[in-house]
């Protein structure tokens, strides 16, 4: 049982000891570490190097890493209506900060390449700029940012990094992905616009277009897609030349192709597939193509039943003498039956009333 007058603090002055103090003191001990510190202990992340702590002779292939490895993809789009594809790249195993990296290696290789695979006479200014933040975990959810123009925030970039750096240890990888949006500038659409009204017309602009669009394509590299699946699908045959048809690899029938279809192939042939036989369309066209051909049969066969049915209709003409004429007249009488004429009795025909000339009538009114 403990005493009622015992006095903490007497005690702890008898044994020369403070009891202020939050931990005790034996000897030469150290005191324990503070509880806060040791979270940040148990938690070790990889450092993101800058510019300054970079060495680019060094490999950094260390394993496991001492500082975060991550890749960037990226492309450049071309907004023209919809969105092209001009070029792409993978920069694989970085060690430099985003933002360091941005401005020294991939931001003047941007612009080179703009200048590289444009034509001479457009001008392209960047637009947008969407960035994707992921890592190969299926926990964790991606970041995505957009940001106008160019002006990419990389402070934010690299602190989703640094706070999935320690995963890194895991075997995860860390990826940025970087699409880099640009647009034509609206001057040099107004002086093409200009120049194109001079020349005159709405086939001088379809054929200026076509021109310019030529151009740009054979200028940034990429192969006239269009163009050569318009001219894998333009038909010599005898009895459809001139135009574009699908040739069935099977049955070696040609199939009549519209502008949709077309327009589909060449989408199918501009995301990278191949295209440079009739064989290689793919089977979700054919499909399409096997309807239109069975709408376009059953358009054709309604129209012939209807014509059909209308110049089958028999046409009876009955020549019948009015009712006031003589019935004994040279016409009928002479060669008539009375067999003749119980049969146009049974048939009862309509009498056929012929009006009387203009004049006639006239006067039969005034009367």
């Amino acid at each position: 049982m403990s005493n009622p007058s015992f006095d903490i603090g007497q005690w702890y002055n008898e044994h020369d000891l403070d009891y202020r103090t939050p931990e005790l003191t034996h000897g030469s001990g150290s005191a324990s570490p503070a509880p806060q510190d040791q979270p940040h202990q148990r938690i070790s992340g990889l450092p993101l190097l800058q510019l300054a702590d970079w060495n680019p002779s060094l490999p950094y292939d260390e394993s496991p890493p001492t500082c975060i490895h991550y890749s960037i993809e990226w492309k450049m789009l071309l907004k023209k209506g919809r969105l092209s594809k001009l070029t792409n790249d993978t920069e694989q195993n970085l060690v430099l900060a985003p933002g360091a990296f941005w401005d020294q290696t991939l931001k003047p290789k941007l612009l080179q390449l703009l200048a590289k695979k444009t034509p001479r006479n457009k001008c392209y200014e960047p637009d947008e700029t969407n960035v994707v933040v992921s890592i190969t975990d299926r926990s964790q959810r991606d970041l995505t940012k957009r940001f106008d123009e160019m002006d990419i925030d990389w402070e934010v970039v690299e602190d989703q990094l640094l706070a999935w750096s320690h995963l890194l240890r895991e075997g995860k990888r860390l990826r940025i992905d970087i699409s880099f949006i640009y647009k034509e500038t609206t001057q040099a659409v107004a002086v093409r616009t200009q120049q194109t009204t001079r020349r005159g017309g709405v086939t001088a602009t379809q054929l200026a277009e076509r021109a310019e669009l030529l151009e740009e394509q054979e200028a940034t590299g990429l192969t006239t897609v269009w163009k050569d699946v318009y001219s894998l699908m333009r038909c010599t045959g005898s009895l459809c030349q001139g135009t574009y048809c699908w040739r069935d690899p099977e049955n070696r029938k040609h199939y009549k192709l519209d502008t949709s279809v077309v327009t589909k192939l060449i989408d199918y042939a501009e995301e990278g597939n191949t295209l440079r036989t009739h064989g290689d369309v793919p089977p979700w066209i054919r499909e399409l193509i096997y309807a239109k051909e069975q709408q376009g049969s059953e358009r054709r066969k309604r129209k012939r039943q209807g014509s059909f049915s209308e110049s089958s209709t028999p046409i009876h003409i009955t020549n019948v003498i009015p009712s006031h004429c003589n019935q004994d007249s040279a016409g009928w009488s002479t060669g008539s039956t009375p067999e003749t004429r119980n049969n146009s009795r049974l048939y009862h025909m309509p009498k056929l009333e012929i009006p009387p000339p203009i004049d006639e009538s006239i006067h039969r009114y005034y009367k």
